[in-house]
């Protein structure tokens, strides 16, 4: 697993669980299957720009943090 997959599945996690979201509750709210986000939380997927977009939207943080380019959530 590449270090930009794993910072990707780390903090998708981080956020599902701190909003209390099952792998479920969170893949139909962002229109992806169950499997597609157990494989992005694994880092065994890339997630697509456009579903990176809706999870940074959906938790209100920026791309560069969902990517692990920032260790700061807020967008700018």
């Amino acid at each position: 697993m590449s270090k930009f997959m794993g910072k990707i599945a780390e903090r998708v996690k981080f956020l599902r669980t701190s909003k209390g979201l099952t792998q479920k509750q969170l893949a139909d709210t962002i229109g992806v299957s169950e499997v597609s986000l157990q494989r992005f939380e694994y880092g065994s997927s890339r997630p697509s720009l456009d579903t990176l977009i809706a999870l940074a939207d959906l938790f209100d943080v920026s791309l560069d943090y969902l990517c692990g380019r920032s260790d700061e959530p807020e967008r700018k």
